[in-house]
């Protein structure tokens, strides 16, 4: 890697098979090195050994990924009704249906009296948004890569959506599609380098994707730096979000952090920001937890 930065040809020239099969095996533990090379290399070796990397590189950010979605993503719904004995009980709902019923004196307490709480799983609709603007070579397109492969993990039997942007935004996993987690990480690792940032388009292709679904339990979650200079000012967008939670990204300006905090305060959302690319997937993670 530090070769790369001072002559990505010289690493090209022994960029060998025989060294991307060690390659792999650093791929394999799950690490960002292959990432980083990824993108530092990708625009000038073949397509042969693009490929190779490529494949590298997608198979360490499923491994990372899914370590960190196994954490455990999903959150519980409780449900009152009858109680059972190995369930929990809601103590004041059994207080006033109590005194709602027997309101001279309770006679005796029957297993029928109590509010008892089930604890269901909370179905997750949502859609990611991620920020793929700027400088395409390095932190920025391995933290869309792994925090999409994040939210499908943490989400494959729910329906979500995935979308990037820079210039404009682009569809990459429609939330009534069915798409491979790896197909997912295809596309985004495909992306182009290109220096705008169009957060306009990017909320209105979410708030499209988002009215497809009846239910109301549903949010976004934008990743930005909340530097936009192309489109027009997004805020006025956020009104179209039942939840817009907002995950800051680091080396922004502080202009973009006001747009980050208001976007997330008009969509009723929660602000998160993180200093380093390296919190940005468990930051992701507690937000998906308790997304209402």
């Amino acid at each position: 890697m530090s070769l790369a930065k001072i002559n990505k040809y010289a690493v090209s020239n022994t960029l060998n098979t025989e060294r991307l099969v060690s390659l792999g095996r650093v791929a394999g533990t799950g690490g960002i090195y292959t990432p980083r090379l990824y993108f530092v290399m990708r625009g000038i070796i073949d397509i042969k050994r693009r490929k190779i990397l490529k494949r590298l590189t997608r198979m360490s950010i499923l491994k990372l990924s899914l370590r960190i979605a196994s954490e455990g993503l999903r959150g519980d719904l409780p449900v009152r009704g009858e109680y059972q004995p190995e369930s929990d009980f809601d103590l004041d709902a059994t207080m006033d249906q109590l005194l709602e019923k027997y309101p001279t004196g309770i006679p005796a307490l029957r297993r029928s009296d109590i509010v008892g709480i089930e604890r269901r799983e909370r179905k997750k609709n949502g859609v990611l948004i991620l920020d793929a603007s700027g400088s395409m070579v390095g932190e920025r397109n391995i933290n869309a890569a792994l925090s999409a492969a994040v939210m499908a993990y943490s989400m494959r039997h729910d329906k979500f959506g995935v979308i990037a942007f820079n210039t404009k935004a682009f569809l990459i996993k429609g939330i009534k599609d069915e798409l491979a987690i790896q197909d997912i990480m295809d596309k985004i690792l495909d992306l182009e380098a290109v220096g705008y940032t169009n957060i306009e388009d990017a909320l209105r292709m979410g708030a499209l994707q988002l009215q497809s679904l009846k239910t109301r339990f549903k949010w976004a979650i934008l990743l930005t730096d909340g530097a936009y200079n192309k489109g027009d000012d997004p805020r006025y967008l956020c009104r179209k979000f039942e939840k817009l939670h907002v995950l800051n990204l680091p080396g922004g300006k502080k202009w973009g952090e006001r747009v980050c905090k208001d976007l997330a305060r008009l969509g009723g959302g929660r602000y998160v920001v993180v200093r380093t690319y390296r919190e940005v997937p468990r930051a992701l993670m507690k937000i998906l937890r308790t997304p209402w």
